[in-house]
């Protein structure tokens, strides 16, 4: 019990002192750095109508110094890039994720190959909008689940929540 109450004072000392400054291993999640910038958007060839399909476009600004890992990863290793449709009312899934192709690199954290994103990038997820969608403005979840590195860290895995807004006119 003792040992249990020592580890505690130790992990906490930082904070109790005023040592846990933003670059310390030990400082809250809101002051990671922000290694990628996600937006969200829509494109749709023709108006947005009920059953129309249109194609969201997931886009991540890799900061300097920084890359996130794509798709296809070995097993253990780094989490892969994951994009996926929330389950709503307003849209399903309508195809395959297609875009920005990933480069292959030698891994210096993993000891082997692996595929990621040094550079801004966009994915495509198309969706097909629902037939019974009341008139105005509805929004459409995504979230998107990462790891991003950079040379001498690598941050734990996110899921980041986006969300696009689509209007649906009216009669149609």
């Amino acid at each position: 019990m003792k040992t249990r109450q020592i580890q505690l004072a130790l992990l906490l000392a930082p904070w109790i002192f005023g040592l846990a400054g933003a670059d310390s291993p030990l400082a809250g999640a809101d002051s990671l750095p922000d290694a990628v910038h996600w937006t969200l958007s829509v494109k749709s060839v023709n108006t947005i109508t009920r059953g129309s399909t249109a194609m969201l476009d997931v886009s991540g600004d890799v900061q300097d110094g920084w890359h996130v890992y794509g798709f296809e990863q070995h097993a253990g290793g780094p989490t892969p890039l994951k994009v996926t449709l929330d389950e709503n009312a307003v849209a399903t899934a309508a195809g395959a994720l297609s875009g920005t192709g990933a480069e292959k690199v030698q891994d210096s954290h993993f000891g082997f190959e692996t595929q990621l994103y040094t550079h801004p990038f966009i994915v495509h997820l198309p969706v097909r909008l629902g037939r019974e969608l009341a008139p105005g403005r509805q929004l459409i979840p995504v979230s998107v689940r990462f790891q991003a590195c950079s040379d001498r860290e690598c941050l734990l895995p996110r899921t980041v929540h986006l969300s696009v807004p689509i209007d649906v006119p009216a009669g149609s």
